[in-house]
């Protein structure tokens, strides 16, 4: 079982849902150990569609800066807003491919 599927569980429709597919994407990166991902899970409700992003964003307060830049562009892509593409220059190069994979995945 992939890190994808064992955090979407049976909620097959976020595959099919850009914006949340960006949101559990964005967790399964290995720029986040499994401990990260299940703190940021506790605030991400796939049985009633709500994702806390101010608790998500308070969570990260202590990640490094590479992953806190992540979990903004998560929350834009869920969110249908504008993603801040100055800051791929502040992600290493894994990372900027990273961002560019979930806008992708997000706009296909």
């Amino acid at each position: 079982m992939t890190t994808y599927q064992y955090l979407v569980g049976p909620h097959i429709w976020v595959r099919q849902t850009p914006q949340w597919n960006a949101v559990i994407e964005t967790f399964s990166l290995p720029m986040f150990s499994d401990t990260q991902r299940m703190r940021l899970m506790q605030w991400v409700d796939l049985d009633n569609r709500q994702v806390n992003w101010e608790a998500i964003h308070q969570e990260a307060v202590h990640y490094n800066a590479e992953q806190k830049i992540l979990l903004r562009i998560a929350e834009a892509l869920h969110s249908d807003g504008d993603c801040q593409l100055a800051e791929l220059g502040q992600l290493s190069s894994a990372g900027r491919s990273a961002a560019i994979m979930l806008i992708g995945l997000r706009y296909r």
